[in-house]
């Protein structure tokens, strides 16, 4: 047997199953893609509407029309019977990103927050998810009176907290704007 035919036929029998587990996972991908991304649509609404229950509706806010909208910062809804404003930023943390959710009255109050979603240590991150947490910004402005990080968890709070204070300078320029 050549030393040739020894590397040839290894070589393309791996390339063949490369291309075919690409073609395996690219398929799986155009399957599933429409399916998370509905589910993720769907989890989204559901937290909107829990944040600002009176809402019966939202539309879109697009950013291209503001200056300054801090980049953490994801996306904005209006409330279509006026109630509020629902936005939705992501921050990295300490061992990844966190993603909140937060209402916002027309006059500038935080009607709630939550988390979407985070990566954070299992124990200690959680305390993004607690009431004891999430509660001490309902009511607040823009300065956040009274909200403070949370020891054991100061990296972790402290990225929830410089997210709510992008949102709010997010509203500030989009309510300064209409």
């Amino acid at each position: 047997m050549s030393m040739k035919r020894t590397y040839v036929m290894p070589l393309l029998v791996l390339t063949l199953i490369c291309l075919v587990v690409s073609g395996a996972l690219a398929f799986m991908n155009s399957v599933t893609h429409p399916v998370i991304a509905s589910a993720t649509a769907k989890r989204t609404e559901e937290s909107m509407s829990e944040i600002i229950p009176q809402a019966t509706g939202f539309e879109q806010i697009e950013f291209d029309q503001y200056d300054g909208v801090p980049d953490t910062v994801k996306e904005a809804y209006r409330t279509i019977n006026n109630t509020g404003y629902i936005f939705i930023a992501a921050v990295h943390g300490f061992s990844g990103d966190i993603t909140v959710i937060c209402g916002i009255d027309s006059d500038g109050r935080i009607i709630s927050v939550s988390t979407l979603s985070h990566t954070e240590t299992k124990g200690i991150g959680t305390i993004l998810e607690m009431p004891v947490f999430l509660d001490t910004f309902m009511g607040s402005d823009n300065r956040l009176e009274g909200v403070d990080t949370v020891t054991g968890a100061t990296v972790s709070t402290s990225a929830f907290i410089h997210a709510i204070e992008d949102i709010m300078e997010a509203f500030y320029i989009i309510i300064g704007s209409e």
